[in-house]
């Protein structure tokens, strides 16, 4: 488990793979310094982890989690969501924040217990292309899921994941978009004719 002052190889891979994920913790040089902190301090917060700056169990799971990868079959994340249902329809590749999936099961749980079926999760580039996605699309980073729950209306659904705070709700005609984007809320309606 490194913690800032550590140094090593151990560092210097965390490093890699934050760097990986998109958080900068400076140069590859197997030190924790406050950069390398910074980074995590990013990372936990971007996965609404506990904040300590250093890269715990919790925090590497996270981390091992927003790296494109290859989903493990039968791998659960939680008790109603397996690790392959947020891959992407192209190239079955996937990245996932496990916040995401925390916020699924208790928008699970207020919805009764009725299963939420992910229909898009986590889009490589090309994919999000074909599917007319925006630029900065947040199943690009593994933050967001399109669902679907059998017997209950995309505006009910959507209306229930606005009340738990979820960070972004698009209500669409058969589906309801959710993400966990950081900063500002996002909420939007769009049907078809």
């Amino acid at each position: 488990m490194p913690a800032p002052g550590d140094s090593g190889a151990p560092v210097q891979e965390l490093q890699r793979q934050l760097a990986a994920a998109g958080f900068n913790p400076g140069p590859a040089d197997g030190v924790y310094g406050p950069r390398t902190r910074r980074a995590v301090i990013q990372l936990q917060q971007f996965c609404w982890l506990a904040v300590d700056g250093i890269a715990g169990p919790n925090t590497l799971k996270a981390l091992a989690l927003l790296l494109p990868h290859r989903p493990v079959p039968g791998h659960r994340l939680s008790p109603h969501f397996k690790e392959q249902e947020f891959a992407c329809r192209c190239c079955g590749v996937v990245r996932v924040n496990l916040y995401l999936v925390e916020m699924l099961e208790q928008l699970r749980e207020r919805l009764g217990g009725r299963p939420v079926t992910v229909t898009s999760g986590c889009r490589c580039e090309a994919h999000n292309r074909a599917v007319g996605g925006v630029q900065q699309s947040q199943h690009l980073p593994g933050n967001a899921a399109d669902i679907v729950v059998g017997g209950i209306a995309p505006r009910e659904v959507a209306a229930a994941a606005s009340e738990l705070g979820f960070p972004g709700v698009g209500q669409y005609s058969g589906f309801t978009h959710v993400d966990v984007r950081p900063g500002n809320p996002a909420r939007w309606t769009i049907t078809s004719p």
